[in-house]
């Protein structure tokens, strides 16, 4: 299985499912450890920020591929969408901030981030990393 999909509904609860799922498609497929924590980590701030901010009741679709030398995802909402992706480097909120820390973190955890918006249609985040060999790989919880 070079593909998982996953399609849930836009409630908190439900990011841990995928969290564990591309969790076990990273131990199946021996994502090294610091690839697949950092994963994990992005993947869960994409699907925070489609349940927080795309205002819709639709599911958010999670599809995660071994593409070459990369694990790509995928995080789609058919929300409200927005204006205008963020350009270049994010910088990281005060500490003292409590949202808007997203994209900073995705960015931070990957190798390759794209956002595509439209609004009224929704958004796709595409991220990823680079797989590396020699890592210690295992299982991400």
């Amino acid at each position: 299985m070079n593909v998982l999909r996953l399609s849930i509904p836009p409630l908190p609860r439900f990011a841990s499912t995928a969290r564990s799922a591309f969790s076990n498609f990273a131990g199946l497929h021996r994502l090294a450890s610091r690839d697949a924590e950092n994963l994990v980590f992005a993947i869960g701030e994409a699907i925070a920020n489609a349940i927080q901010h795309a205002e819709t009741r639709e599911s958010i679709e999670i599809q995660v591929s071994i593409e070459g030398d990369a694990v790509v995802v995928r995080v789609s909402d058919r929300g409200c969408g927005f204006a205008a992706p963020p350009d270049g480097r994010v910088a990281l909120p005060s500490v003292y901030a409590e949202e808007g820390r997203g994209f900073a973190i995705m960015q931070r955890c990957t190798d390759f981030l794209d956002v595509s918006t439209n609004p009224g249609c929704g958004t796709v985040i595409t991220l990823g990393r680079y797989r590396r060999a020699g890592q210690e790989v295992k299982r991400v919880s």
